[in-house]
């Protein structure tokens, strides 16, 4: 920053001039695709890694879009009341506790390793409540390689986007748009 002597405004002149470097790690972002149920993980746009996954079904679409990893648990208990399920729903599981889980919405969307019951499904079919599920070695490498920030693309699902406030998902609103807010 060259502020020295520089005209600031209402009287103000730039004092200082100031250089700051910053480093910046390598892009880590990944592609979730409930259609071809595959989870691919890139390193500065390079595939490194392709897992077999299951994504949210039909009646828990997965969301659409960008999201961003926000927080990391080793392990995480889930509870199906706290996305409106009751007893006696079908789809209620009850109480339940996940490996590797990297949270992508407030809401409750992650990617965790898989539970025993769904791991038959990966690569087949998505059976999951919107999570993205993986094997141990893929929920495990994201766990261990991705970290806050990096974005996950989830693509081919009936979801709707993120809304802006659910996370990070402001990254899916068009540029015009989010430019004129």
């Amino acid at each position: 920053m060259d502020l020295f002597g520089v005209d600031l405004g209402n009287g103000q002149i730039g004092n200082f001039s100031k250089t700051n470097t910053v480093h910046i790690g390598d892009k880590r972002t990944a592609v979730a695709d409930a259609t071809a149920h595959t989870f691919t993980a890139y390193i500065n746009d390079k595939p490194v890694h392709t897992w077999p996954a299951t994504l949210g079904d039909t009646r828990f679409p997965s969301a659409r879009g960008y999201l961003v990893l926000m927080e990391k648990q080793r392990k995480a208990h889930f509870v199906a009341a706290s996305i409106g399920l009751k007893p006696g729903d079908p789809a209620n599981y009850g109480e339940l506790d996940v490996e590797y889980a990297t949270r992508l919405t407030p809401s409750g969307e992650f990617i965790h390793q898989a539970t025993d019951t769904a791991l038959p499904y990966l690569g087949q079919i998505n059976v999951s409540h919107g999570c993205i599920g993986l094997g141990p070695d893929g929920a495990s490498w994201v766990f261990n390689n991705m970290t806050t920030g990096d974005v996950v693309q989830i693509i081919n699902t009936q979801g709707d986007y993120a809304n802006f406030d659910d996370g990070f998902g402001d990254w899916n609103i068009p540029w015009a748009q989010y430019a004129n807010s």
